[in-house]
């Protein structure tokens, strides 16, 4: 399957190396604006080098747009419209308009729209995907230092959408009250935020998103009948405590450490050669884009104030 990169930036450059060690892909083309990038991304690959997108047409089956996100819609739309399939780094686009735009180009060409919400193929969250059932309460923290890339959108869009969209895959009641602050520290967007969810089943969820802070966080917790879970992203590991025979039982289980862009790109091969239903789909990539946008406005009226 032929495959061109555009944006062969910090996740472009990523994907490439990633790309290189399947081989049921061809990595044809990569593209960027700046020659820089595209020199260091494709270090010892013999590949067209592109500073216009629309020139890799004919050279792909599919691509990977991971350009800035206001530029989403622009090449996805390009790439659907002329029948290839995409792979589109989160967030889904800028507005739910262009989601559904997008979508709607998906379907009338029967072409894949996968989302590149990378978290959902981490093995961890994988492991404990069999064992949710009716959480009750989920705590997550994802805390990061500062980049500059992804400062055209705010730390809602940029991480906390990752584990947005892992908790709507566990509870589509619908949320039925948003909480949230959040304020900037070195961007004009809002660089920590912390939100509560509740949900209309009645589960709550307490999220915090950084990339103003000195560590690395990346930790999950999830709380349901007679079970707790906990997941470390980063470390791609899982303890679980559970009440079993009225007593305490905690168990660390072994798990695979497979790279999360390798699951994800597998994922996507098989939706397209085998007509797999991909796992983070437009329309997923459209309700976590839809909550990121609802707790961005809920921030407002703090900033405000």
């Amino acid at each position: 399957m032929k495959i061109g990169v555009i944006g062969t930036g910090a996740m472009g450059g990523n994907h490439l190396r990633v790309l290189r060690s399947i081989p049921q892909f061809q990595i044809t083309c990569a593209v960027d604006l700046d020659p820089a990038n595209l020199d260091r991304a494709c270090q010892d690959l013999a590949i067209e080098k592109l500073t216009d997108f629309r020139k890799a047409l004919p050279l792909v089956d599919a691509v990977m747009v991971s350009t800035p996100t206001v530029e989403h819609f622009r090449v996805c739309r390009f790439f659907l419209e002329n029948g290839k399939h995409v792979l589109v780094e989160k967030p889904i686009c800028k507005t739910l308009d262009e989601a559904d735009r997008l979508i709607d180009i998906s379907d009338q060409k029967k072409r894949v729209l996968a989302v590149g919400h990378l978290e959902r193929f981490n093995p961890a969250v994988e492991y404990i995907q069999d064992l949710v059932e009716k959480p009750r309460f989920i705590e997550i923290q994802r805390l990061g230092s500062f980049s500059p890339r992804s400062l055209d959108i705010d730390v809602i869009l940029d991480l906390m959408i990752h584990d947005l969209d892992i908790i709507l895959q566990w509870d589509r009641s619908g949320v039925k009250e948003i909480r949230a602050c959040g304020i900037p520290v070195i961007s004009r967007q809002i660089d920590i935020a912390n939100v509560r969810l509740e949900f209309n089943s009645g589960l709550v969820a307490n999220l915090t998103a950084s990339r103003v802070s000195q560590g690395r966080t990346r930790k999950l917790r999830i709380f349901q009948k007679d079970l707790y879970m906990s997941a470390d992203y980063k470390d791609r590991s899982v303890k679980t405590i559970q009440l079993l025979g009225g007593q305490i039982r905690e168990n660390i289980p072994q798990i695979p450490s497979v790279e999360p862009l390798y699951n994800l790109w597998q994922n996507f091969l098989k939706s397209i050669a085998d007509g797999v239903p991909c796992n983070v789909s437009g329309r997923d990539g459209r309700a976590a884009l839809q909550l990121a946008l609802e707790i961005s406005a809920a921030i407002v009226p703090v900033l405000d104030a």
